[in-house]
């Protein structure tokens, strides 16, 4: 199969001088390296140049000429075309005023008369070299806008997309919490006359038979159950409809603590659970007084579920730094790792079960979470399986004044 052989182009070098004999010498000896287009004078380059400027690589041209010198037209040359590269040729009596045109970057370089042909060839061949390097950069450069500015676009199109679809979201939100909110109310009404009716029929308990009193306490058990989860639901959708109207101001977090506990006595007692309570002085912190009792009230809650009879649980109050600490620790089965990864989340069943057989919604450490976020603390847990689980809060010290 015969190549294909693609003919080179030749780049194009204009030639400038007013002597007839100059220009035919200049032709003779570069036309077969280069393109030579030659012009007697600097008006008659520029006209060549206005035709040919996008296939001109290089202007040569001598310094003394009339009417035009050649630092003269170099200095139309690169305002008009600034990437054409400018050889002048000059005698010996005109190089300072060459090297004043070089430093003020009108003139790439220059060559003393008589030039030797190898010399200018190998400056033409640099210039040429330099021309086709400043194209490339320009070119790149252009690139570089056209797809900087087809990003912006892009970006821009995919934000607004995004804003659109994140209004969308807000508002299918929206709905979404009013409904729970209205179904959870509309179940709540139901159990509480239920609740009711079984309260009423308790006054006759004696002459039921004791199967029938245990279908009552399993009745009880179910609605209690219910009416926890409901109300777990529209705390829930109250914190992330932001329904609620916080008044954060400064507490002694060690008086709402003592409060909490002491709350929690007799469900531990059933357990057969100690609650060990530790304070100290001048505990302030700047918190809702209802979130955080009930923050307490869930940790303490959960507590006591997950400890085994005859434990005891630790709740107090310290100091670290700048921060004031709410520890709940117990002495249940802990937390593995798979439990600690999805530990704060909505409906998370964890793998320690409650150890009275007590009820759990998996709602009330995502409810922990928001409530102490809203109040600008954190909370996490510290757990190794096996030795129990201590969940802390914390907040920021204030002042009692603040």
């Amino acid at each position: 199969m015969d190549s294909v052989q693609v003919k080179k182009v030749k780049p194009t070098v204009l030639y400038v001088d007013d002597e007839q004999q100059n220009l035919v010498s200049f032709r003779a000896g570069f036309r077969k390296v280069y393109k030579v287009l030659i012009a007697n004078s600097g008006d008659e380059a520029l006209e060549i140049l206005k035709e040919e400027h996008n296939n001109i690589s290089v202007v040569i041209s001598d310094q003394r000429m009339p009417k035009m010198t050649g630092v003269e037209l170099f200095e139309k040359v690169r305002e008009l075309y600034p990437d054409i590269m400018r050889i002048v040729l000059t005698g010996y009596s005109d190089v300072q005023d060459i090297i004043n045109a070089i430093s003020k970057g009108e003139v790439y370089r220059y060559i003393t008369k008589p030039w030797n042909r190898d010399e200018l060839m190998v400056t033409i061949d640099n210039a040429i070299e330099a021309y086709n390097l400043k194209v490339e950069n320009r070119t790149l450069f252009t690139s570089l806008q056209e797809a900087n500015e087809h990003l912006e676009e892009k970006v821009k199109s995919r934000t607004k997309a995004l804003q659109r679809q994140n209004e969308e979201l807000i508002e299918l939100d929206g709905e979404k919490n009013h409904l729970i909110g209205i179904v959870a109310h509309d179940l709540k009404s139901p159990l509480s006359q239920i609740g009711g009716l079984i309260e009423l029929m308790k006054f006759d308990m004696e002459t039921f038979t004791s199967e029938q009193k245990e279908y009552i306490d399993m009745i009880q058990e179910s609605i209690n159950k219910q009416e926890e989860l409901i109300t777990q639901i529209l705390d829930l959708n109250a914190l992330e409809s932001k329904a609620s109207n916080l008044t954060i101001k400064p507490y002694d977090l060690s008086k709402l603590v003592k409060e909490s506990a002491e709350r929690f006595e007799l469900t531990a007692q059933k357990k057969n659970i100690t609650l060990e309570v530790g304070v100290i002085e001048d505990s302030f912190a700047e918190v809702d007084e209802t979130y955080f009792g009930q923050v307490l009230q869930n940790l303490i809650s959960n507590a006591v579920k997950f400890s085994p009879v005859d434990k005891k649980i630790f709740i107090f109050v310290k100091e670290n730094g700048e921060d004031l600490e709410i520890h709940v620790k117990d002495e249940g089965p802990g937390l593995n790792e798979n439990d600690k990864k999805k530990l704060f989340g909505r409906f998370q069943k964890l793998s320690a079960r409650p150890t009275g057989g007590e009820h759990s919604t998996g709602l009330g450490l995502s409810i922990v979470k928001k409530m102490v976020e809203d109040m600008s603390g954190k909370v996490w847990c510290d757990s190794v399986e096996g030795e129990g689980a201590d969940f802390v809060v914390s907040f920021a010290k204030a002042s009692k004044e603040a």
